[in-house]
């Protein structure tokens, strides 16, 4: 059920998104393809632009074109921390994938499950290049939709994995997850966690995905961190003491012009430390990863459109395919 160019336009709802069938490890080969390209400079993807309707909110236009795989399209995305109150996810979005040569749009498709699946994603490539390859023990800060994806993909590329330490503001949201995923990963124990502290001592990658703050509120302290750690903050800075992010070996981010973006609407209060790479440098091999096993690294990553479209176009091609969605007149 494809779309007639110019005429028709495909809708695609959440539930036609999951139906496409990607797993995990096809959302790891396209997000590898979209950090590689971006890496290589093989890409046209603009800093986000935004607006903040509420304190620690943000609303962002997301667009890319990744010649190398015909992806072109934008998101329009939004975070707003608070909309547990109203028990809705934090992160909502929706994407539209044009067509290249006519610059026609050919479908309007959800992107939470999108967002949800690519950004563990790319912390999983990053584990791959600068994780310590003797990792068995990680801690995750955050136990919504982001921690379940990271607890869920992570294993998949750390081969000697054995615990999983989760925390959250909420512990009972821990406990959740734990009961929930424990079942469907037999060799990896899953550990809630009440502090901070617990999640961060002996493991060797932290993940962050907590609520992304304009003024960061520091809950990790920096001597409880391992030598030879892997930081993944998803949030900023929003978790960490600065002296944290200066004494790093390498800092990375996954894109320099969205965070010099970020830092105009009053992220990043410190500005950034000296940066060793873009995630996409590494991925692609331009730049080098994990070289001393004692160093510590920090890899920010908010994420990119072209990581979305990447994965949006597989997705809508899938859905053409099974005759997903609506198709709707332009």
């Amino acid at each position: 059920m494809t779309p007639k160019r110019g005429k028709q336009i495909l809708y695609l709802t959440q539930k036609d998104v999951v139906a496409a069938g990607l797993g995990p490890r096809d959302v790891l080969k396209l997000v590898r393809t979209a950090l590689t390209q971006h890496g290589l400079k093989k890409v046209e993807m603009p800093a986000k632009i935004g607006i903040h309707p509420l304190p620690d909110t943000l609303m962002h236009a997301m667009p890319a074109w990744a010649p190398g795989v015909k992806a072109c399209g934008i998101k329009w995305a939004e975070c707003f921390p608070d909309n547990y109150r109203f028990k809705l996810p934090q992160t909502s979005g929706l994407m539209v994938l044009n067509d290249p040569q006519t610059g026609w749009p050919v479908c309007i498709m959800d992107a939470i499950w999108i967002t949800a699946k690519r950004t563990p994603a790319v912390s999983a490539l990053a584990c791959q290049k600068l994780a310590r390859r003797d990792t068995t023990e990680i801690g995750i800060a955050g136990a919504g939709v982001q921690g379940r994806e990271h607890v869920q993909v992570l294993p998949l590329v750390l081969p000697k994995l054995k615990k999983i330490k989760i925390t959250d503001r909420f512990p009972q949201v821990a406990r959740k997850l734990v009961a929930d995923l424990q079942p469907t990963l037999p060799k990896v124990e899953l550990v809630p966690c009440e502090k901070p502290e617990q999640i961060v001592r002996g493991s060797q990658v932290v993940v962050t995905a907590t609520a992304i703050l304009n003024k960061p509120d520091p809950q990790v302290r920096d001597r409880w961190i391992e030598p030879g750690a892997l930081l993944l903050p998803v949030d900023f800075d929003s978790y960490w003491e600065w002296k944290t992010f200066k004494r790093a070996s390498k800092f990375l981010v996954d894109s320099l012009a969205e965070m010099q973006y970020f830092m105009t609407v009053g992220y990043l209060a410190h500005g950034l430390p000296k940066l060793h790479a873009e995630i996409g440098e590494v991925i692609a091999g331009v730049k080098p990863g994990r070289q001393p096993k004692d160093d510590l690294i920090i890899d920010m990553n908010i994420g990119m459109g072209i990581e979305d479209v990447v994965v949006g176009l597989e997705v809508y091609r899938r859905a053409c395919r099974k005759g997903l969605g609506r198709l709707l007149p332009l």
